[in-house]
């Protein structure tokens, strides 16, 4: 039998150096080492113990099994031929665009003109996965790595990392409470569903897996220091420090740890907090049982002065205090929490030395911290202010930010609460069921049997343990805990931290559990005769059965799902992107130029360079893939706001006339041509639909001025109807994705009546009081609208479709379709469209006062999906009438647009009762050429 480790056993008060055994974890008698060889052995026992050499290789065997989960089973959905196909979550795209510029340049990107464009952007994202990329490709690559190296080593770097999450698990659940907790933590992160499997699958090359691994490696570290150090003061290391080399050792890696984290992310002063905390509290526990500080002081101190020093070299200070970019701000706080630190173990000291009562302490550290505070707040504000800005993420996310997932509260959807919302996200809770039936017996047993809330037990079970008699190990562990988990309740993204804490914490309650039935490690003794191996360890391989098939596989199973289906974005928008990259012209601007921060004012941008509109959710794509700037990002940047009168992304989807959608362009930068502010949208059907709620939720307007749901009552029930209103069909995004901007009848409408009914519980809801009038007659419906409103019914004219308009829609003038994607998703509708911004030919011509004047051409897309652009017009009092044309009968041009999508023969131009066939050259339509008929 192995023996176990020190970690949490010492008794902490008795003041004594021999570590003792709780009595719930007494080891079994397997060995011949007499009993005061095997304590000096504990004593002694670092992370390494030759009779842990089984256990060590069973942890290698579950990495590479967590490594198989991770990058094998995915494999065929992110290797593709010659490509790898990164995550949907585009910032990994970001990611490896920033690591091929490192390998290129050996320098790092810090400033990206080619985003966010007319703008450009200093960028947040921490250097760490740029430099690992770069380093192993190099070495990989004997010294000249391939692109597609540096793609391959970019997609398994998470996988890799979240894989390694198996040791620093293993080692800290030891710390808390033996090697069996470690050993069953160690394979319950190794499996675990959830935002931490998703966020370390092969290709999801973004800075999460980082995070992860050295948040973790932090508290292990930390927690070896902090077991082997106890009796560190300041004057015994003065006097001997190589008689602490292993605790000091400790902290440095500890250290180490923490400024690659911060390297990784640059909020990543997130652990420094935990950390902080936890050592006041425990300070706080030691000095009132008159027990030594300085060990705690020393640990900290060392932790935060080496992360300070891997922190420096990025830090700009250019950027003042900003807490979101690599600043002043990192290495301040970090050496704040050095001062700190060293304070609470002096004025221990000193409050000891002067014979004060033990409770001065806390109620002097409170006191000073509150003034410290406050004097810093009006000392430094540039920093103290960004700091308490943080506590923004426990207020209500209101507007466009309550639409950003992984920003939301756990129990919130688009803003409303929601208990749904916590089934997909929370660690070890890794299924989807039916949100109208999560209260059925069924599924609160699933969710009572998860690894979450054993998690939550536990944490209660440590509570209560730490009542009486405080130990670092458990307050390290409660402490840390206790703020992921306020934090992933403020934000569901910091869910893929608090899948460690799962993990520690089932393996945890696990092991207490097993120590009640009599079970003090899970060892297998094979000393006896192989004949009895079975029954003298009974217990242990029953404890194990259950374990595998109440832990275990059923986090498998459903992690196992998740990677079979994990994959990256639509095959439409890689192919749409890459399209722009070799069918558009050349911004005069390269993706992996060296570019640098302006001195002052705004990036200089070349004339030749342009923007391409389109969601924020696909700018890393366009820029990435396509080699494009686009004018709105994933860094939610771009935006802008109908209501706060903020160009951008939203207010030009949601304009309801073309004019209007001009002026945002042109605003987007007043010195440069609209034309060029954005050269090209790129438009899907998520965008028309399912992403339409958050273009308003940006702009503060509410969705239901677009489109609303009423019910229709069948039987018994009431069935919901989904209709599309008058301001959704004038919108941009409609007129572009729905009806290639060509000129629409808009007959396709319904006549509606209802009534406010209640629902029960005081809800009230729409419902028919009638059947739905059809009928292409729009004096028809208005009768009937104006019938139904002097009934009291409240009654308008919609459509049930968004892809049938209700109202006639003018035909947008400088806007084409010059390429869509392949696949077809909605009324014949491909996935994504690509238009093009144009100034447009001008049409002018006289006709007798009040004649219709129509142009018309037939268009083939690339994808031979036939439609007709048709605009028309009326001549005015004094007999003049204009069209403007965005579609060129001639072809391309060198140095234009490589359109696949175009007209098939000449305009068709009908003035009252002529008709005139119109030919139209490329040059008129870029530069706005008049032609007079």
């Amino acid at each position: 039998m192995a023996i176990m480790s020190k970690r949490s056993v010492d008794k902490g008060d008795s003041g004594k150096k021999t570590p003792v055994m709780p009595k719930e974890a007494k080891p079994r008698e397997a060995s011949s080492v007499p009993l005061g060889k095997k304590a000096n052995a504990v004593r002694k026992a670092g992370i390494w113990q030759s009779s842990d050499l089984y256990l060590y290789a069973g942890l290698i065997v579950a990495a590479l099994f967590s490594f198989y989960l991770r990058a094998i089973v995915p494999w065929n959905r992110v290797f593709s031929g010659s490509s790898v196909i990164f995550s949907s979550e585009t910032d990994a795209w970001y990611h490896m665009m920033l690591a091929k510029g490192t390998v290129i340049n050996l320098q790092r990107l810090w400033f990206d003109p080619m985003t966010y464009f007319p703008n450009g952007t200093p960028l947040h994202f921490g250097p760490f996965v740029s430099w690992a990329i770069t380093i192993f490709s190099y070495i990989f690559g004997l010294g000249q790595p391939s692109n597609h190296l540096i793609e391959v080593v970019g997609a398994f770097l998470p996988a890799v990392l979240g894989a390694l999450l198996v040791f620093p698990v293993y080692f800290i659940g030891r710390e808390l409470y033996g090697k069996s907790c470690g050993l069953v933590s160690a394979l319950i992160i190794a499996v675990l569903p959830g935002q931490v499997l998703s966020r370390t699958t092969l290709g999801f090359t973004d800075h999460h897996a980082g995070e992860i691994l050295f948040s973790s490696l932090t508290m292990m570290f930390l927690l070896l220091a902090l077991r082997s150090g106890k009796s560190m003061s300041f004057a015994s290391v003065q006097r001997n420090w190589s008689a602490f080399k292993m605790p000091l050792l400790y902290s440095a890696l500890a250290g180490v740890s923490l400024g690659l984290y911060i390297d990784a992310w640059s909020s990543g002063f997130l652990f420094e907090g935990i950390i902080l905390l936890f050592i006041m509290l425990q300070s706080i526990f030691d000095h009132i049982r008159g027990k030594n500080v300085e060990y705690l002081g020393l640990s900290g101190a060392i932790t935060f002065i080496v992360a300070t020093l891997l922190v420096l070299p990025f830090v700009d200070s250019y950027y003042g205090f900003n807490h979101y970019l690599y600043s002043l701000f990192q290495p301040t706080i970090l050496l704040l929490g050095v001062v700190a630190v060293i304070f609470f173990s002096v004025l221990s000291r000193f409050i000891r030395e002067k014979g004060f009562e033990s409770y001065y302490y806390p109620g002097a550290l409170a006191g000073l911290a509150f003034i410290g505070t406050t004097i810093l707040y009006f000392a430094l504000p540039q920093f103290t202010r960004p700091l308490l800005a943080g506590l923004s993420i426990f207020q209500q996310k209101t507007g466009g930010s309550a639409t950003v997932g992984e920003a939301s509260a756990l129990f919130s959807s688009g803003g409303q609460f929601s208990f749904a919302s916590v089934i997909t996200s929370f660690p070890g809770i890794g299924y989807s069921p039916d949100p109208t039936a999560i209260f059925r017996l069924p599924e609160i047993l699933a969710i009572l049997f998860t690894t979450f809330t054993l998690a939550l037990i536990a944490l209660i079970l440590l509570i209560a343990r730490n009542v009486k008699f405080q130990k670092p190990a458990e307050i390290l562990i409660l402490t840390w805990s206790l703020m992921i988990l306020i934090m992933a309740l403020a934000q569901n993204r910091f869910t893929y931290y608090y899948a460690i804490n799962v993990a520690i914490l089932t393996g945890f309650l696990v092991t207490w559990l097993l120590q009640r039935f009599g079970i003090t490690d899970l060892d297998l003794d094979v000393a006896k005769d192989p004949v009895k191996l079975i029954t003298s360890n009974l217990k242990i391989i029953l404890a194990a059965i259950l374990i595998f098939s109440f832990i275990i596989l059923p986090s498998l199973s459903w992690s196992i799902v998740y990677a079979q289906s994990a994959g990256g974005p639509e095959s439409d928008w890689l192919t749409s992107t890459a399209w722009l990259q070799n069918n558009t012209p050349e911004p005069g601007m390269d993706l992996y130029e060296k570019y640098v921060r302006p001195s002052g004012g705004k990036y200089a941008y070349p004339d030749t360079a342009y923007g391409i509109m389109s969601w924020w959710d696909y700018g890393h794509l366009i820029e990435y893939v396509g080699h494009r700037l686009p004018n709105a990002n994933p860094f939610q940047q771009g935006i802008g706001s109908v209501t706060k009168n903020i160009p951008g992304s939203s207010p030009f989807f949601l304009a309801e006339n073309e004019s209007q959608a001009e002026k945002v362009l042109a605003d987007l930068d007043l010195n440069r041509s609209q034309y060029m502010n954005t050269k090209y949208v790129m438009i899907d059907q998520p965008m028309a639909v399912g992403k339409f709620h958050a273009m308003a939720a940006w702009s503060n307007i509410p969705t239901s001025k677009y489109m609303a749901g009423v019910y229709q009552q069948q039987g018994d029930s009431w069935v919901p109807v989904q209709i599309w209103r008058e301001s959704y069909f004038k919108s941009m995004a409609a007129r572009m994705y729905f009806f290639d901007g060509t000129e629409t009848a808009g007959d396709m409408g319904v006549g509606l009546a209802y009534r406010a009914r209640d629902a029960g519980n005081g809800v009230t809801v729409p419902v028919l009081t009638e059947a739905p009038m059809i009928t292409r007659n729009r004096s028809e419906l208005e009768a009937f609208i104006n019938e139904s409103r002097n009934k009291g019914d409240n009654a308008e004219i919609a459509a049930m479709s968004p892809a049938n308009s209700a109202f006639p829609l003018d035909a947008l003038q400088h806007y084409r379709l010059v390429h869509e994607s392949e696949n077809t998703i909605t009324a014949g509708q491909k996935l994504v469209k690509v238009f093009e911004h144009v100034p447009g030919v001008v049409i002018s011509g006289n006709a007798p006062a009040g004649t219709k004047v129509v142009a018309a051409v037939p268009i083939m897309t690339n994808q031979n999906r036939a439609f007709v652009y048709q605009q028309s017009n009326t001549s005015d009092a004094t007999g003049r009438f204009t069209l403007v044309l965005p579609y060129s009968t001639e072809g391309s041009i060198v140095g234009g647009t490589n359109f696949d999508t175009k007209p098939m023969s000449a305009y068709q131009l009908s003035v009252g009762d002529k008709v005139y066939e119109l030919k139209v050259p490329e040059e008129y339509v870029l530069s706005g050429a008049v032609i007079t008929i």
